[in-house]
């Protein structure tokens, strides 16, 4: 079985405009990406159609759950050997929102996901708040 801790696993950490992705490599989790939409004017717009009443934070939500997304496709269309799994943290309705744009590929490989905002986490302590199995998650497949 593949363990959490060989830096296959990917940990998205996101809050709705701020999210990273983080790596568990010999039982120290780091930094590999992060991206913050508010700052950068990233996901600003959002492609296909919202629906009727939606507020400008609405689109603002959509279209980050959508960038974030899309990196995750990415990185399972492109680097299918360096991609075991995902697994996900954000509040609950931002959960819904990117696992809502996900391939079905990468939604294949969300191994677990937690309703907790960790985004302001510094990486040396996110280990403690995923309760990673002794013996690393089971992946999928």
């Amino acid at each position: 079985m593949t363990e959490a801790r060989d830096g296959l696993i990917v940990y998205v950490v996101a809050d709705g405009g701020k999210a990273r992705f983080v790596h568990d490599a010999d039982g120290t989790m780091r930094d590999v990406q992060d991206f913050d939409t508010r700052s950068k004017g990233e996901g600003d717009a959002t492609p296909g159609k919202m629906p009727a009443g939606s507020t400008p934070s609405d689109l603002h939500k959509d279209a980050f759950a959508r960038t974030v997304a899309d990196r995750m496709n990415d990185l399972v269309a492109h680097d299918t050997a360096q991609v075991a799994g995902f697994v996900l943290a954000a509040p609950a309705p931002v959960l819904h929102e990117i696992r809502t744009h996900l391939s079905k590929p990468a939604a294949a490989k969300v191994i677990t996901a937690l309703p907790k905002d960790l985004t302001n986490v510094p990486a040396h302590d996110l280990r403690g708040h995923f309760d990673i199995p002794a013996t690393g998650w089971v992946l999928p497949g």
